[in-house]
């Protein structure tokens, strides 16, 4: 029998840092909302900790040596998704209406973007902002066998932003999908970006001061959620 995806909601927010933004708040409250039945887990710097520490110990020694907060951040999803399955969502992320006839016989999702990252060249983009599966999926867990290396603690002389996006991001995400099988190609699915991306950056940025929902309904008329596209991340220096 089939494995479903567990009905649980992952979201992350450390707070070592920051308190959790209002419109943060906001959107994290739209995924409560759309998804009644479904469990949500909020993982703060405490309950991750304990998290690795339980189930990952073989891994707390590269956890903890990342040079950046935002690679544990990333790295820590991929744990909770092998281990508990379900879907993350990063609070950048705003619920429409809930995406579960789009995950119905899927066991593995990531958000495909609009269009290709003219920075690396690639024609298929997605990322790790949104990702659903069950527990223990072999993608999931070839992601975290890439993740936790030494080469991701030392990648070479670039700046933080493309370290991030290589060791624990996107790009090694798309690196890493290009590099599989066909076999486990097709234990993936790439949900298209007019269902969760239906905006790219630039109009999102619009949204936050002279646009507003209406103005860009055409582009939501299939939509289940938004990527803000926030990246709080960038320019930190942890």
């Amino acid at each position: 029998m089939k494995k479903k995806i567990p009905k649980i909601i992952h979201q992350i927010w450390s707070g070592i840092e920051d308190p959790i933004p209002e419109t943060f708040i906001r959107f994290g409250e739209s995924w409560k909302r759309d998804y009644p039945d479904w469990e949500y887990v909020l993982w703060d710097h405490a309950k991750m900790e304990n998290f690795v520490e339980q189930h990952y110990p073989e891994y707390s020694d590269i956890y903890h040596r990342f040079p950046y907060n935002i690679q544990r951040w990333d790295a820590i999803r991929y744990l909770i998704l092998y281990k508990l399955g379900g879907m993350y969502v990063d609070f950048d992320y705003e619920s429409l209406k809930s995406l579960q006839p789009v995950l119905e016989g899927r066991d593995c999702c990531f958000p495909s973007e609009q269009e290709a990252d003219p920075d690396n060249g690639k024609k298929l983009v997605f990322n790790n902002a949104l990702m659903a599966c069950v527990p223990a999926h072999p993608f999931m867990r070839a992601i975290i066998e890439k993740v936790f290396t030494e080469e991701s603690l030392n990648p070479g002389d670039i700046k933080r932003e493309d370290c991030v996006m290589k060791t624990t991001g996107p790009w090694m995400l798309m690196e890493l999908y290009e590099s599989i099988s066909p076999e486990m190609r097709e234990k993936v699915y790439l949900i298209p970006s007019r269902y969760v991306t239906p905006l790219n950056p630039y109009i999102t940025n619009l949204l936050k001061t002279k646009l507003t929902y209406h103005s860009v309904a055409h582009c939501l008329e299939e939509a289940y959620a938004i990527h803000h596209f926030y990246n709080t991340w960038i320019g930190r220096r942890t």
